[in-house]
């Protein structure tokens, strides 16, 4: 089967699912190619497991002549199957009219890719997100005269609903990443209730492979966050939990990720006399955010609801963490729960509360034997519903049966 499978930016340092998704899909005999909307990011961090996904990525300029020629060409054959998108862009976005000139931007590339799939004969097109990606899917999809799905992870389908409802039923199915998720579609009216699906996200088998953490002995309790430093993050509020810990515990803690608050959160850090203490690693390639998972003693994912409630849905970083066997603490906020059970797989917090992190912080580093424990069981969970390989394979059947 030949899929294509679009996302907004790429490469990039996150969203990594998408990348070992389409990986997946190759391994199982598909001809898969990622297709994205915005001009290749040159100066990101690219993992080594990309390079086959980067070799035939593609994408066709906004005003590029060939993008606005196959575009024409394209109006021409359909003109009133154009008008009525045209129409219903409009139409969907008076509420939203910046986003809908981002979405009328998006034209003549969608009409374009509908163009290259039909001469290329794809078989199925996924939008890895329920915004531009799945506005592109549809149209291009249209276009070409083959089905399409796409996927709704969190602030994709929160932020905005302009076009969700056509997009859900023209779809052949709309995949989401947990049940949390799962119900909100549910209760969104014009969605239909038979098109949904829940496949999680997940990380590589091969990271539940190594050994469990070792306690920390004499040595510092080694404490990790992965991510980007953006507010929904919540890394504020681990700096100000690091800073409440006791005086007699010795920690290190190191900060992997970069984003527009590191400036911000390192004078956070120095204010509170916690420069040499705290490590601010900037972004970096999978394999050495494996490592750090390998030599750290827990990890923890401070999430918050940020503006126009923007949330995570199930950060991958946290199913990574676990499948290190680490104990992990973890905001109780949106599908979070489903993976870290407190008590049971981790530890969860109220969100943007210092003093809770503080608290679990102290807990494991008082009793390693239950933390090494309770980390073991974050494994397990971890093994049973979120390999992603498996969950892949079960996206690539849904293509495949429903295409």
């Amino acid at each position: 089967m030949k899929i294509v499978v679009i996302v907004s930016e790429f490469p990039k340092v996150t969203e990594t699912f998408a990348y070992r998704n389409l990986v997946t899909y190759r391994r199982m005999g598909h001809d898969a190619r990622l297709f994205h909307i915005k001009r290749f990011r040159s100066r990101e961090v690219v993992h080594d497991f990309m390079a086959e996904v980067m070799r035939d990525a593609f994408s066709f300029g906004y005003l590029a002549p060939a993008t606005l020629g196959a575009a024409a060409m394209e109006t021409g054959r359909a003109p009133r199957r154009v008008a009525r998108l045209l129409g219903l862009i409009l139409d969907r976005h008076r509420r939203e009219p910046m986003r809908g000139l981002a979405v009328l931007a998006c034209l003549p590339k969608a009409l374009a890719l509908g163009r290259w799939c039909r001469r290329n004969r794809v078989d199925h097109i996924h939008g890895e997100f329920a915004g531009h990606p799945a506005t592109v899917a549809m149209i291009a999809a249209e276009a070409a005269g083959i089905g399409f799905s796409f996927s709704a992870h969190a602030n994709d389908f929160i932020v905005s609903q302009a076009l969700l409802p056509e997009k859900a039923r023209a779809a052949r199915f709309l995949r989401t990443i947990s049940r949390h998720n799962l119900a909100r579609l549910e209760n969104l009216p014009g969605l239909p209730r038979e098109k949904l699906q829940l496949v999680r996200c997940g990380v590589s088998r091969d990271r539940l492979a190594g050994p469990l953490p070792t306690p920390p002995g004499c040595g510092p309790l080694r404490i990790l966050y992965v991510g980007s430093l953006m507010p929904k993050k919540g890394v504020r509020h681990l700096i100000d939990a690091l800073a409440a810990l006791p005086r007699d515990l010795d920690w290190q803690a190191r900060i992997l990720g970069g984003g527009p608050l590191e400036e911000t959160l390192r004078a956070q850090a120095a204010t509170l006399g916690l420069s040499t203490r705290i490590r601010f690693a900037g972004a970096q390639p999978a394999e050495q955010v494996a490592q750090a998972f390998a030599s750290s003693h827990l990890a923890v994912v401070p999430s918050v609801m940020g503006a126009q409630g923007r949330v995570e849905g199930i950060p991958v970083v946290a199913m990574e963490a676990l499948a290190h066997g680490l104990p992990l603490i973890a905001s109780a906020l949106s599908g979070i729960p489903e993976l870290v059970e407190d008590g049971v797989t981790g530890w969860l917090v109220p969100p943007g509360d210092p003093a809770a992190i503080a608290a679990a912080i102290s807990a494991i580093a008082a009793d390693w034997e239950a933390a090494s424990a309770i980390g073991a069981r974050g494994r397990a969970r971890v093994a049973a519903e979120y390999v992603v390989e498996e969950n892949a394979e079960r996206l690539a059947r849904l293509m495949e049966e429903m295409r």
